[in-house]
C-alpha cells in the first residue's frame, strides 16, 4: 500500500511538473508576444495588426489544420480591405506592413508542416527546382533594390511553400480544403463585388480610389471595374473563375450551386477581365478532354447558360451590354487599345528578357517595383514574361520544369479511376486555368500563386501515394525488409 501511495505521489508530481512546464512555456511565449505587440503599436498600428493576424493563423493551424488553412486564405482575401479600413484611420502609408501578413502567415504554417511531417521526394524536387529558379534573380535584384528583391523573394517563395500545404491534404483527394474555401469564401466576396457596382461605394473603397488614383479601375463618380475585398480586378477575377470551376463538382445542393454560380458569374463579368473567360474556356476543354468526353454535357451546359444569361440581359441592362461588348472583343485584339499596348510591351521587352541569362533581378517587375524607382515592367500583363524578365532564361526554365512535373502528375491523376476521381479532374482543370491566366497576369504572385502551388502539392502527393500503394512498391518494400 505504501509503495502504491508513493507511486501515485510520483505520478502526480510528474503530471504537475509537466503542466507547470507547459504553463511556464505559455507564459513566456504569451509575454513575449504581448511585449512585441506593445512595441509594434508604438511604431505602426498596421504592423501590430499584421503580427496579430499571423499569430492568429498559426494558432488556429496548431489547434485544427482545417481552420488554419481557412484562416490563411481569409487573410489573403480580406487583408486588402482591412488595409483600406486603416486608410481611414491613419491615412496613406508608404510601406504597409499589413501587405506582408498573408505571405508570412503562409510561410509560417507551411514551415511548421514541413518540419513536423514527412514530405515526399517528388514534392521536395519540385519545390527545390522552383525555388532555385526564383533565387537566380536574387543577386541582381539585391544589387539594384534590396527592399524590392526581398519583398519579391518572400512573395514568390511563400507561394511555392503552398505545395507543402497541398501535400498534407487528404491522401486520396476525396475532399480539399481549397475547394471548400473557394466555394464558401468567394460567393460572399462576389456579392460584395456586385454591390460595388449596384450601390454607392462605401467610404473605405471611395477613399482608397481617391488616394491612389487607379485609372484602370475607374473613378468615384464613374462605373468601376469591381474588385471587392481584393487589390484589384486582376486579382479578383482569377479567384472567381476558380470558384466557378468548383461549382461544377457540387451535386447534393443543386439550387444552391446554381445561385452561387450566378453570383460568381455576375461578379466575374463586372471585373471586365477578358482573360479570365479565355482561361475558363480552356479549363472547360481540359476537363472534357481529361474525362474522355464524359463531362462534356455538364461543362458545355454550364457554359451555355452563362452565355445565354449575359446575352439576354444585354438589351435591358447597360452593365450587361458593357460585359457582352467587352467579351465580344476577345478576338479583336487589333482594334483594342489595351491589347495593342500589351502586344507592344511584349515585343519590346521579350528580346531584352531573353538576352539576359540571369535576368534583370528579382523585384524588377510587378508589385515589388513600388519599393524603388521606375521600371519597364511595372504593370505585369504576362506572367511568363515577368518571370523571364526577372530571372532570365535559366531561372525561367527551372520554374517551367517544376510546373511541367506538376502538370504531368495532374494529368495522370485525372486519368486514374477510383475514389476522388471528380476532384482530380477539377484540380487538373484549375491548373490549366491558372497556366492560361499566366499569359495575362502574374499568377505566381499573391493568392493565385499560393493556390497554384497548393494544387501542385495535392496532385504530387496523390501520385506519390498511389505509387507507394502499387503492388510493385509493396513487393519491393517487403523484399527490402527481408534482406534487413
Amino acid at each position: 500500500m505504501a509503495s502504491l501511495t508513493r507511486s501515485k505521489h510520483v505520478e502526480a508530481r510528474r503530471y504537475l511538473g509537466s503542466k507547470g512546464a507547459e504553463l511556464w512555456w505559455l507564459l513566456i511565449v504569451g509575454g513575449a508576444c504581448a511585449a512585441l505587440l506593445a512595441w509594434l503599436l508604438t511604431f505602426s498600428v498596421q504592423g501590430a495588426w499584421a503580427f496579430v493576424l499571423v499569430v492568429g493563423v498559426v494558432a488556429l493551424h496548431q489547434y485544427d489544420r482545417r481552420w488554419g488553412i481557412a484562416a490563411m486564405f481569409a487573410v489573403w482575401f480580406l487583408g486588402p480591405m482591412l488595409r483600406r479600413l486603416f486608410l481611414l484611420l491613419t491615412g496613406p502609408v508608404g510601406t504597409d506592413p499589413l501587405s506582408l501578413a498573408p505571405f508570412i502567415a503562409t510561410a509560417a504554417i507551411a514551415g511548421l508542416e514541413f518540419a513536423s511531417a514527412h514530405v515526399a521526394w517528388n514534392v521536395r524536387r519540385v519545390m527545390l527546382l522552383a525555388s532555385i529558379g526564383f533565387a537566380i534573380g536574387l543577386p541582381l535584384g539585391l544589387a539594384s533594390s534590396p527592399e524590392g528583391a526581398m519583398y519579391a523573394t518572400l512573395a514568390y517563395l511563400a507561394g511555392v511553400a503552398g505545395a507543402v500545404l497541398g501535400y498534407h491534404e487528404r491522401p486520396w483527394l476525396q475532399e480539399s480544403n481549397l475547394r471548400r474555401v473557394l466555394l464558401f469564401g468567394m460567393v460572399p466576396i462576389a456579392g460584395y463585388a456586385i454591390a460595388q457596382r449596384a450601390v454607392p461605394l462605401p467610404v473605405w473603397d471611395r477613399e482608397w480610389l481617391e488616394a491612389f488614383d487607379f485609372t484602370s479601375i475607374g473613378g468615384v463618380d464613374t462605373p468601376i471595374r469591381v474588385y471587392a475585398s481584393l487589390n484589384g480586378p486582376g486579382t479578383l477575377a482569377p479567384l472567381l473563375g476558380l470558384a466557378l470551376l468548383c461549382c461544377l463538382t457540387v451535386r447534393r445542393h443543386g439550387k444552391l450551386a446554381i445561385l452561387s454560380a450566378a453570383l460568381l458569374t455576375t461578379a466575374l463579368s463586372l471585373t471586365f477581365v477578358r482573360s479570365a473567360w479565355v482561361a475558363l474556356i480552356a479549363a472547360g476543354i481540359a476537363h472534357i478532354v481529361a474525362s474522355r468526353g464524359r463531362s462534356a454535357r455538364h461543362v458545355l451546359g454550364a457554359m451555355g447558360v452563362i452565355v445565354l444569361i449575359s446575352v439576354a440581359l444585354a438589351p435591358v441592362s447597360h452593365t450587361a451590354g458593357d460585359v457582352v461588348s467587352r467579351f465580344s472583343s476577345i478576338g479583336q485584339t487589333g482594334s483594342d487599345s489595351s491589347a495593342v499596348a500589351r502586344q507592344a510591351s511584349f515585343s519590346a521587352l521579350f528580346p531584352r528578357a531573353v538576352s539576359a541569362p540571369l535576368g534583370h533581378g528579382l523585384g524588377s517587375a510587378g508589385e515589388a517595383t513600388r519599393l524603388h524607382g521606375e521600371t519597364d515592367l511595372r504593370a505585369v500583363d504576362n506572367g511568363y514574361l515577368s518571370l523571364l524578365y526577372q530571372v532570365g532564361p535559366v531561372g525561367f526554365i527551372l520554374v517551367m520544369v517544376a510546373l511541367g512535373l506538376i502538370v504531368r502528375s495532374a494529368w495522370n491523376g485525372a486519368q486514374a479511376r477510383g475514389p476522388g476521381y471528380e476532384l482530380r479532374l477539377l484540380l487538373f482543370a484549375m491548373l490549366v486555368y491558372l497556366l492560361v491566366q499566366l499569359t495575362s497576369g502574374d499568377v505566381f504572385y499573391g493568392p493565385s500563386g499560393v493556390i497554384l502551388w497548393f494544387i501542385g502539392g495535392q496532385v504530387l502527393a496523390y501520385e506519390w501515394r498511389r505509387a507507394m500503394a502499387s503492388p510493385y512498391a509493396s513487393s519491393r518494400r517487403s523484399t527490402t525488409a527481408r534482406q534487413e
